[in-house]
């Protein structure tokens, strides 16, 4: 028994660890459009996962809330702050610090 409680705990941990991947991934990818929209770079070609909670989805089901920042420039001289809110697989917002938030 305690080996089949093992395996369901392994199992849990890695589908977890699948999800903050593909959450991180997504993540990157939404960072990289919204710079490139804005006409500013995205610096370090990454973002990092500030907050991870549990929320509900428009259909009511529970689904992983994480909130990620990254930082860009305008000039390649200032630092700029970027947030983005994912629920799930599903990106909600995007806010760049010297733009108007934009939401999706």
């Amino acid at each position: 028994m305690g080996e089949f409680l093992l395996i369901i705990i392994l199992g849990l941990i890695a589908l977890y660890w699948q999800s903050g991947m593909r959450g991180k991934e997504l993540a990157v990818r939404t960072a990289r459009k919204e710079c490139k929209l804005c006409d500013v770079q995205l610096l370090d070609q990454t973002v990092q996962q500030v907050k991870i909670s549990m929320s509900r989805d428009g259909s009511d089901q529970w689904r992983i809330w994480r909130e990620y920042q990254f930082e860009y420039t305008q000039d390649g001289d200032g630092r700029h702050q970027g947030q983005l809110t994912i629920l799930g697989q599903k990106v909600l917002r995007v806010a760049l610090e010297t733009f108007n938030p934009v939401i999706h």
